[in-house]
């Protein structure tokens, strides 16, 4: 269907509140199979630029979660919930509220960002017991703990995680012992935008947000996903690690979308154990990439932005075209650039036969309609592998010609001569296309060396350094400045040097 959305004066959100969304679930203090690879899932955190972990209070998680703050700048979101001693299940026990703060406060204070109450106690409940009364006094009594605590009060409270309509009408309204509500959001082989499979919309988005979070939070509080994801075990509900990477991409814009302030994925790595509880991570048990990691790790890069608050500005423009289930966000950042996020919003896995879906692209036009005049519009296009292309679009007549897919797109729409992401690349001279920019040997074949990969850092609104990968020295010493020529060529600028030059966008840049 052709249609058009005329979105006259859309005010953007800050690119990086999406980063800030972002969150992950580990298991570094319980048996889990992949507690003893904590040093390198840490290497595989700071590369995705996740900021935000949850797992247990408990001994093990205070320190990991110092560590990872103190090095990586990594918050963590403790759960209490702490349990009476004996085969599990056990009842809640009280008595461990003390004690778990005590040790946020003294070992891992500036590394929580929030405490949770309880995980799923409706699931986790010794059989034949009170379980209402039990996970409504401890919520309440960790609340108010917390909010006396003069060290602590400022640290919010996320309410206790339930698995049932019937477990959230038993609990009822927590308002008065929590500052965010907290769902669980699994949809299992379903995309994350399905409109859910009976009559009331079970497992859908609208299903959770309109009937579970309005019965804890009638008072209408922010909601937190604290666990959210699909998982890759096939005959319970799966899909395939390539859909996996669509929607684990399309759930964080999604949920962000629909207003949900923060999802945590489940989880960073699998555990290695048989059936879909083995394989919901972003990683594979031997900590190797799926999709779904290169597909965090990549939206993270494009829109990170950290900073200072500011105000974003609005923009005019209108999309028209095959308008079919077809989502955006705008987003801006510090230096004025807009990014214009767009997918669409259907199945990439068939539930039935469990296969995967390729559904055709639908053609998009953007018109610009602004005063803030436009000279660059750069499209991040995520591919099937959640690798993303990078692609110079052209602006004719203030309008831009695009497919949008059922992987997420992003436009940056710039004003200025440049317009590269930062990340790591490889140089090749116009001249000499068989050879690339080496560090130690000036040009040479490209062997894929990190002295011939070159990470690029915008500095300004005009000028970037560009750094070797390998010795960490600013080439030239100097600032540069690239324009883009029309032969898909960068004119590259400096006090010292100019030439024309290939750039190949090889990974995305990350600090520690």
């Amino acid at each position: 269907m052709i249609v058009m959305i005329s979105a006259q004066g859309v005010k953007a959100s800050p690119a990086d509140s999406f980063v800030d969304s972002i969150g992950v679930n580990t298991h570094w203090g319980d048996p889990h199979p992949y507690f003893p690879q904590y040093d390198n899932l840490k290497i595989k955190l700071a590369e995705s630029g996740i900021r935000y972990v949850r797992d247990g209070a408990n001994v093990v998680t205070y320190n990991r979660s110092a560590d990872l703050y103190n090095s990586l700048g990594i918050k963590t979101l403790m759960i209490s919930g702490g349990k009476k001693p004996g085969p599990p299940p056990q009842p809640l026990d009280p008595t461990q509220i003390d004690v778990q703060l005590n040790y946020i406060k003294t070992q891992a204070l500036a590394a929580t960002v929030a405490i949770e109450s309880s995980n799923e106690y409706d699931l986790e409940h010794p059989p034949n017991t009170s379980w209402v009364p039990a996970i409504r006094d401890y919520s309440i009594l960790l609340y108010t703990k917390v909010k006396n605590d003069s060290v602590l009060k400022n640290i919010p409270v996320i309410g206790p995680s339930l698995t049932s309509p019937d477990a959230y009408e038993a609990v009822g309204n927590s308002d008065s012992f929590m500052d965010y509500a907290n769902v669980h959001i699994y949809q299992w082989s379903y995309c994350p935008g399905f409109s859910g499979w009976d009559n009331n919309g079970s497992h859908s988005i609208n299903w959770y947000l309109n009937e579970l979070v309005p019965i804890q939070t009638p008072s209408g509080k922010p909601v937190q996903s604290t666990e959210a994801g699909h998982h890759n075990y096939l005959p319970n509900g799966g899909v395939s690690e390539e859909a996996d990477g669509k929607y684990t991409a399309r759930t964080l814009a999604e949920f962000y979308r629909r207003g949900i302030y923060r999802t945590y994925k489940y989880e960073l790595a699998d555990g290695g154990q048989a059936g879909q509880e083995g394989v919901f991570g972003l990683l594979h048990y031997n900590i190797t990439e799926k999709p779904s990691f290169r597909a965090v790790k990549n939206l993270i890069t494009i829109l990170t932005d950290k900073g200072s608050n500011f105000e974003t500005d609005t923009f005019n423009y209108i999309l028209n075209g095959s308008m079919d289930n077809v989502r955006q966000i705008l987003f801006q950042k510090r230096d004025g650039d807009f990014y214009l996020m767009i997918w669409v919003e259907i199945p990439s896995w068939n539930v039935t036969a469990k296969f995967d879906l390729y559904p055709p692209p639908q053609q998009l036009v953007l018109t610009l309609q602004d005063t803030k005049k436009i000279t660059n519009a750069t499209l991040y296009a995520f591919d099937n592998n959640a690798d993303v292309n990078i692609i110079n679009l052209n602006i004719n007549n203030n309008q831009v010609f695009f497919n949008a897919t059922d992987k997420i797109s992003i436009i940056k729409l710039s004003n200025r001569t440049s317009s590269i992401l930062d990340g790591i690349y490889r140089l090749t001279p116009k001249n000499a296309l068989h050879l690339s920019l080496d560090a130690t040997l000036g040009q040479s074949y490209y062997r894929d060396d990190p002295n011939q990969q070159w990470i690029i850092k915008q500095i300004d609104n005009e000028f970037y350094r560009l750094i070797n990968r390998a010795t960490g020295d600013i080439f030239g010493g100097s600032a540069w400045k690239f324009e883009r020529l029309s032969n898909d060529f960068y004119r590259i600028t400096s006090k010292h040097v100019q030439g024309q030059w290939k750039i190949d966008w090889i990974a995305p840049s990350f600090d520690k």
